[in-house]
């Protein structure tokens, strides 16, 4: 996990390698432990490593130094050593012919099994890192690399053997990349304000606030829902895509497509039991592969579902697999929590179930009694652009609790909701997709295992919906300036998404609506403390198979989240598995 940055001039023109640095150290929270630049002349071919008088790495000499040479390209890290704690993980990475490089923020979990694919066709490595790994994949396969990686990342390669600057980023956008392009250059960075950082010195740029997603912030209460940003011209590269620079061609595409299966389908015991097996197995499997680590391990247990799944899959590694690596984890796992001391919100009960199960070493942090007013400064910075609210802040506390505890990987529970059907408002798109399908018997069944909720859910959401449609109606209305609400009221039509399909309405709050913003949150959150959070409910194959199945399997005999408790039914106690929802510690559990 790091942080990366580059500015691009099309034009033979230098670039300002003291405001680059400035624009990379701005972001030196992402990593404290190593920086590096490379600079090059991408229309002569020339280029040159440099290193800062308090860099971590020395390495006594540039690739190549000419005097008065331009450099109209530069690429810039900062690490946060992760795997192969040497030297031999400094970025920018080169390969032997020093004319391919690369920056990279974040982890290709199977990097191992990729090594030994490369391996087996002749590459041989010198690290044992997976950015070595990611670049002599790109050497063998070129952009059709990106399929083979199961991870979370920003990338940024020049390849000087075709002058071509390809970058890219993870599947379901784990891992941030923002970028500013104009007709003279290209900049991009893992933050927002690295780009300001570097762009402030240019007389052609100001900061502008963009009102359309002001608007949306403002009026329909969206965040990080589209690729446009708070800040005019400073954009992010979506999800499941990459962007290749040849001189001044600049294209941009879409490497995975998420297929979403829109049938509802018929429940079947038989085919659910597969779904449920296959499913444990393949999230046992991506928790493995996210144990990959030569640094601290630790998990965040909020005491839900979704980090108790997590926490105990992780104790079954450690207690019950002879030839597990307990070097990171320790003999035993170490948990951290949001706490409080109102009985109405705290999970302590809940998660003290999980932390005796698995006889972990818990850590609590009370975020009501933190100096909020004392963070709020760093807090709103850190996040750079604005939030819903302040929930952001307990999980702010956990990792600043985790940093303290010389923890610097963190797994948790993201994710889950929205690919499994967590949230209650799921249980109003499950009543509309069988009403859509004339499944009226078995929707007056679904309604009747949760009556109360499901009508309560209905009726809230043609409150909400009736609301949208005439914003104009709306009391706040009245607190923004006319010709603001009139010149963006177009953008109200956001709020008519997917009304009869669960499986659609999963996907795009997966893809657009919900997670991106949790995502965020949990990025700059992680970073500010230099800690990397990893998250195995978004290991891309889980995401596969789960909107492949048909919906009827997510919510089922007034169960959200179905497919999941069943395959933790047998892991977890059940007053965890069976809880209505997080708040609630009633618990019934029903085959079906």
């Amino acid at each position: 996990m790091c942080g990366i940055s580059g500015v691009l001039n099309f034009g033979e023109e230098d670039l300002n390698f003291t405001r680059f640095k400035s624009s990379v150290n701005v972001i030196s929270h992402r990593g404290p432990d190593d920086e590096g630049f490379a600079v090059f002349n991408t229309f002569k071919k020339l280029s040159e490593e440099k290193y800062s008088d308090d860099s971590a790495v020395k390495k006594g000499s540039n690739i190549l130094s000419e005097n008065n040479s331009i450099y109209n390209l530069g690429l810039g890290f900062r690490r946060l050593s992760i795997l192969d704690l040497s030297v031999n993980g400094h970025q920018p990475f080169f390969n032997e012919e020093k004319n391919i490089c690369v920056i990279f923020n974040g982890e290709i979990y199977n990097y191992i099994e990729i090594r030994k694919e490369l391996r087996a066709i002749g590459y041989s490595f010198k690290t044992g890192t997976d950015t070595e790994v990611i670049l002599y994949s790109y050497m063998e396969w070129g952009d059709e690399c990106l399929s083979r990686f199961n991870g979370m990342w920003g990338i940024a390669i020049y390849d000087m053997r075709i002058d071509k600057l390809f970058c890219s980023r993870d599947r379901f956008g784990v891992k941030p990349f923002y970028f500013y392009l104009s007709e003279d250059k290209f900049v991009f960075a893992s933050e927002i304000k690295s780009i300001i950082e570097y762009l402030k010195g240019d007389r052609s740029f100001t900061v502008q606030v963009n009102d359309g997603i002001a608007y949306d912030y403002f009026i329909n209460n969206y965040t990080d829902h589209s690729s446009a940003s708070f800040f005019e011209n400073i954009v992010q590269l979506k999800p499941s895509h990459f962007i290749s620079i040849s001189g001044k061609n600049f294209k941009t595409g879409k490497y995975f497509e998420l297929k979403v299966n829109e049938e509802f389908g018929k429940y079947e015991k038989e085919n659910f039991i597969k779904l449920r097996d296959d499913f444990g197995e393949l999230y046992r499997d991506s928790v493995r592969l996210r144990l990959r680590s030569d640094v601290s391990i630790g998990t965040c247990l909020s005491g839900g579902l979704d980090s108790s799944s997590v926490v105990s899959v992780i104790n079954k590694f450690i207690t019950g697999e002879k030839d597990f690596n307990r070097s990171q984890t320790g003999d035993r796992q170490k948990t951290f929590s949001a706490v409080y001391d109102d009985e109405t919100i705290d999970e302590r009960k809940f998660i003290e179930q999980i932390v005796k199960a698995t006889n972990c070493s818990s850590h609590y942090v009370f975020p009501d009694k933190a100096d909020f007013s004392g963070d709020i400064d760093a807090f709103v910075y850190q996040l750079d652009e604005p939030i819903a609210g302040t929930s952001p802040y307990a999980q702010w506390n956990v990792m600043k609790l985790a940093r303290k505890n010389n923890v610097t990987v963190l797994l948790d529970g993201q994710g889950a909701d929205e690919s499994l059907g967590g949230y209650e408002v799921y249980f109003g798109f499950l009543y509309s997709n069988m009403i859509s399908e004339g499944k009226y018997a078995g929707m007056i069944s679904e309604l009747s295992k949760n009556f109360s909720k499901g009508a309560e859910i209905i009726l809230r959401g043609l409150k909400y919906y009736r609301k949208m449609r005439d914003i104009s109606s709306d009391k706040t209305a009245a607190h923004f300036n006319p010709d603001f609400l009139k010149e963006n009221k177009d953008r109200n039509q956001l709020d008519f998404r997917t009304k009869n399909n669960l499986n659609k309405k999963l996907y795009e709050d997966l893809s657009q609506f919900i997670l991106p913003s949790l995502l965020r949150f949990e990025d700059r959150n992680s970073m500010k403390f230099s800690i990397e959070s990893r998250t195995p409910f978004l290991d891309y194959r889980i995401i596969q198979f789960l909107f492949e199945t048909e919906a009827v399997y997510k919510i089922h005999n007034g169960w959200s989240k179905w497919i999941l408790r069943n395959a933790m039914d047998k892991e977890l106690p059940e007053n965890i598995v069976w809880r209505r929802d997080k708040k609630d510690s009633r618990h019934r559990k029903e085959n079906g």
